[in-house]
């Protein structure tokens, strides 16, 4: 997204029905220049893609309803679908959860408690900031 005489930055969309959790993140991505918009639901979540494509993804492992894998796959499958970087955010690490998840079109996983400079190295690494 470009705003007039403003940088362009990074849009990330976090998917995750607890707002203590994500909160964090949120603020260490925004420290970032990552500007974040959280939905809830994964259906939200879909809808936000394709009304504007976000640059990346974090999706919590864990959450009502929602199985991760699922979610990446159908996001893949949209025409959008294939731009963004996935990021999985898990509290544990259920390497079902995350391996189904990577095959599926997920980049990455960020655990927690999440480590800032990791997290940046890892949004360097995607090309996702400089």
């Amino acid at each position: 997204m470009k705003l007039e005489g403003m940088v362009d930055m990074t849009r990330c969309l976090l998917i995750d029905d607890d707002n203590r959790e994500s909160r964090s993140l949120q603020k260490m991505l925004g420290a970032l220049g990552v500007d974040t918009v959280q939905a809830a639901q994964a259906e939200e979540a879909l809808q936000l893609c394709s009304d504007e494509t976000p640059d990346m993804v974090v999706l919590a492992a864990r959450g009502a309803g929602r199985r991760p894998k699922d979610f990446v796959r159908r996001l893949r499958r949209t025409a959008q679908g294939k731009a963004p970087v996935v990021f999985l955010f898990a509290n544990t690490p259920d390497t079902d959860v995350i391996g189904q998840s990577i095959l599926q079109g997920a980049a990455d996983v960020l655990m927690q408690p999440i480590d800032r400079e990791l997290l940046r190295f890892k949004l360097q690494q995607a090309g996702l900031i400089a």
